[in-house]
């Protein structure tokens, strides 16, 4: 409780310490630089500017507080007296530059049409906008204007391809101005509005005389931001992720906690991984093997979504991580290459390059990255055996592993009219890894601890990873009210080889060998092959109201096959038929969802789901002639519902969903990791069902809180236990009857200063399992929590530094204690070229206190562990980006939130 009460102590202190507190912005005499920095960490916006613009600028004139006001009002009275003006780009991105002396300044709004009185049917205005080549010009600024007078009657935005739309307009005679940073304002002619609407020629935007040098981002976005429905982790300018992996990156994720390579979020374990939208289907270690071979300089963003609507696939009671990865999509040609190197005790190097080329239509976008680690590793063993004989012995194990990785992501989307765009989208992982490790077992005497005899085993590992997919879509619009179909269609292959041989010497207490050397040879091969189709339907019945609507089918194809030998060290081996297997695993999902979106009112939103999954799989063991097979229908209901009251917001959300146990977990053959150790599935697993609901405020866009309760049926896990009388202990799966948790979720961001901004996470949560397991019945409750807190400082315009510091709590999970551990992590990131380049140098775990270890205890077992890896690394890189300047900040394509998620 210490920790949780120092915590929330130092949020309130600098909440109510700092002179913003009162949501005011009081400008006397101040440089507008200052005030704009105020304005855009109290609104979370983006402003842009050409370098220097501001410099020396100041202004007297007094803004009273701003609660209530919005930002074009707020701008408004800034600009007023002065020669600056400003326009909305897109979100939350607005460019400042300076007026001519005849430009009118017209402030951008979202819609004011309800002011034009007209009785007559509304129409549409369409168009594009065009640069001095004829090339479509993305993301300019377009306003509609009365004729007669030249009044403002809507204000828009091109999207990525130039077209830009007016909806509901009264008949008249317009005109249209557009205007653009680094190109000249220009207005067309005057034309007639009829009720059958009309489509203007191209506007063509000549070339600015006054080309801009340099524009700057004010408010960067926050490595951490926590909006109402997700987490937000902003990998992309972040110096604390520079060097690392994925799987690293994850590990100081909010509420995000990595044990035996299960992923729990807010204390929930069967957590779905999606990379671009698409869920990995992949085993637990497989996609541990896959995270830690991506780096996580081509990351982009990290979601973190608790509560997925229907619309998600129902698989994950833990939620969904989806991993954003770099797609660029400014005009031109450009990009951005990086390269790092990161040492604890042995290296790693990673290199990557991102190119994109956008030219009218077709957009490409690419990136490669590589990457090339050695590691070190050390794990410590004390186990305790009692029952009819008594044993007790410790392992310690050395291991050495270098892994080489490839990930190349290649594809184009191509708009063939303003109504269908059409993608595709090309993946390809390849990951070798090389580990080479000792592991030494002493057994003692159980009383006198002296002694007995031991076991050396010597192991040798040569395994490839390979993933490849390919993705085709496709988006239509049509009707006057923009009705949208996408269609995807998903390819997935994953293949694995992963043979290992051990050489085992048994000796005596005097450490003379008591029995032949023994050889043995366990390889696994893994071929797995998925296919997905999807199409979703968007149907906007009104202004504040739509359908969206789905159908997706996906088979997957896994076939498994395990070889066991043994014998002498001169090679002659004999298959063991008991542990060798070739397992054979289908799987077949169909489903359709429904998703109604409205708001109550002007200040409720709400959207409730209906999803229906039917699930098919059967199992077949080749060897043994083994068969299973199941087919099931769930329905998966989601509501959520948000109200905003003024600058806060409240919502409710509600959502069922479904854990399946994944083709390894049924797989009822030995997977074989030393002669004291081995782990086995269960074919007679149950998915197993979560129900979830979730309460969460948000207080002026600084303060998140979030309350939620799940409670899961047949929730399965793995755990450790005895396996024979030798004191061999086994993991193995099975379902049990009740796992509950309530978490409470806090985030706190702050500028405390104009160069210091603080970002505050903390989750508690409450865990409770009831189920029986072996011969005796548990009711285990217990409480654990998470901080994470970050300072981000601006030392000077091109020095900034980022410390952050970690503590999670002691964690039971079923029959596995995790013991506290925390970590502080530390980085400088320097500006050269012109802000075209950085170079970032870090360290994480400072102070070496990261390590994972515990106890595993169960009827007649005690065991700890003690697993220490290279935590602390420095680490150097440097990144520089080339090419055209973008016209506008970059932007997610209108259909990369839609692309399949494969099962």
């Amino acid at each position: 409780m210490k920790y949780l009460t120092f915590f929330i102590a130092l949020i309130c202190f600098i909440h109510l310490s700092n002179p913003s507190y009162a949501s005011q912005i009081s400008v006397n005499e101040r440089p507008v630089k200052e005030i704009i920095d105020k304005i855009a960490h109290q609104y979370h916006i983006n402003f842009m500017y050409q370098d220097g613009l501001l410099t020396g600028k100041t202004t007297t004139f007094e803004i009273d507080p701003i609660a209530g006001q919005n930002i074009e009002q707020v701008l408004g009275q800034l600009f007023k007296q002065s020669d600056l003006s400003f326009y909305h780009v897109e979100n939350s991105n607005y460019i400042i530059y300076t007026r001519s002396k005849k430009e009118v300044l017209l402030l951008p709004v979202k819609d004011v049409s309800s002011t034009v009185k007209d009785t007559v049917q509304p129409a549409t205005v369409t168009g594009y906008v065009y640069d001095h080549a004829k090339k479509t010009l993305a993301y300019s600024s377009v306003q509609l204007l009365k004729a007669k007078d030249t009044s403002l009657v809507k204000s828009s935005l091109c999207d990525s391809t130039g077209k830009y739309t007016f909806k509901n307009i009264a008949t008249g005679n317009y005109l249209i101005k557009v205007f653009q940073m680094g190109y000249k304002t220009t207005l067309s002619n005057i034309f007639a509005l009829t009720s059958a609407g009309v489509r203007l020629p191209p506007v063509l935007l000549p070339l600015s005389s006054k080309q801009l040098n340099e524009v700057r981002v004010v408010a960067k976005k926050q490595f951490i931001e926590r909006k109402i429905d997700r987490t937000i982790m902003n990998v992309d300018n972040s110096i604390l992720a520079s060097g690392g992996s994925v799987n690293e990156l994850l590990e100081i994720a909010p509420g995000v906690s990595i044990d035996n390579e299960q992923i729990s979020m807010k204390g929930k374990q069967g957590v779905i991984v999606m990379i671009d939208d698409k869920p990995v289907k992949l085993s637990a270690a497989e996609i541990g093997t896959l995270l830690q071979s991506m780096p996580a300089n081509s990351i982009d963003k990290i979601e973190l979504i608790t509560n997925p609507s229907s619309k998600y696939d129902a698989e994950g009671k833990g939620g969904i991580i989806n991993i954003k990865t770099k797609k660029g999509s400014n005009p031109g040609f450009n990009g951005t290459v990086t390269t790092g190197f990161t040492v604890g005790v042995r290296p790693r190097f990673t290199e990557s390059i991102t190119l994109n080329f956008k030219a009218k239509k077709l957009n490409i976008f690419s990136n490669y990255s590589f990457q090339h680690n050695l590691q070190t590793s050390t794990f410590l063993s004390d186990k305790i055996i009692t029952g009819p004989e008594n044993i007790k012995y410790n392992q310690h194990e050395i291991a050495h592993n270098r892994s080489i990785s490839n990930n190349l992501r290649l594809g184009a989307d191509y708009t063939v009219n303003e109504h269908n765009t059409i993608g595709i989208l090309g993946t390809l992982n390849n990951n070798t890894n090389r580990s080479d490790f000792t592991q030494n077992t002493l057994f003692k005497d159980f009383n006198s601890g002296q002694p007995d005899s031991s076991l050396s085993s010597l192991n040798n590992g040569r395994a490839s990873y390979n993933t490849y997919g390919l993705n085709i879509n496709a988006k239509h619009i049509f009707g006057a009210d923009e009705h949208v179909i996408l269609f995807n269609a998903d390819y997935t292959a994953y293949q694995s080889s992963n043979p290992n041989t051990f050489i085992n010497s048994y000796f005596n207490k005097d450490e003379v060998l008591n029995r032949p050397q023994e050889k043995v040879l366990n390889a696994s091969d893994i071929d797995i092959r998925v296919y997905t189709a999807k199409l979703d339907y968007t149907n906007p019945i009104s202004k504040n109201a739509k359908f969206e609507i789905g159908i997706k089918t996906a088979y997957t194809h896994s076939n498994s096959n395990i070889l066991f030998q043994n014998g002498d060290v001169q090679g002659n081996l004999i298959t063991d038929l008991n542990r060798s297997n070739t397992f054979d695993y289908k799987e077949y999902i169909n489903a359709a969802y429904l998703n109604y979106i409205t708001k109550l009112g002007q200040l409720t939103h709400l959207q409730i789901g209906i999803r229906g999954e039917q699930t098919n799989y059967k199992g077949n063991s080749i060897t043994t002639g083994a068969k299973f097979d199941r087919i099931y229908f769930q329905l998966f209901p989601s509501l959520f519902l948000l109200r905003d009251i003024g600058e806060d917001q409240i919502s409710l959300s509600y959502s069922r969903r479904i854990g399946r146990p994944g083709y390894e977990d049924l797989n009822p053959f030995i997977d074989y990791s030393s002669p004291y150790f081995y782990t086995q599935g269960n074919p007679l697993l149950q998915p197993e069902t979560t129900h979830s609901i979730e309460f969460s405020y948000l207080f002026k866009k600084d303060l998140s809180m979030a309350i939620s309760y799940s409670k899961t049926k047949n929730y399965f896990n793995y755990f450790t236990s005895l396996a024979d009388s030798t004191g061999a202990t086994k993991q193995t799966i099975d379902n049990f009857k009740d796992y509950n948790t309530l978490n409470l979720s806090i985030s706190y961001n702050k500028r405390v200063s104009s160069w210091w901004n603080l970002t505050a996470n903390g989750d508690f949560f409450y865990e409770r399992y009831k189920t029986p397991i072996l011969d005796t019945y548990i009711d285990l409750k217990q409480g654990a929590y998470n901080l994470n807190l970050l300072n981000s400082i601006e030392l000077n315009p091109r020095l900034s530094f980022e410390i952050m510091g970690l503590f999670k709590s002691k964690r039971i999970v079923l029959t596995r204690r995790i013991d506290s551990r925390y970590r502080v992590d530390a980085g400088l990131k320097y500006a050269v070229l012109k802000n075209k380049g950085a170079v970032k140098l870090g360290v994480t775990d400072i102070f070496y206190s990261y390590i994972n270890q515990g106890v595993n205890e169960t009827a007649g077992l005690y065991s700890s562990f003690y697993n220490k890896n290279e935590n602390r690394r420095f680490s150097l890189s440097f990144n520089y980006k080339f090419g055209s300047k973008p016209t506008a900040p970059k932007k997610d394509l209108s259909n990369q939130a839609e692309l399949d998620r494969l099962k």
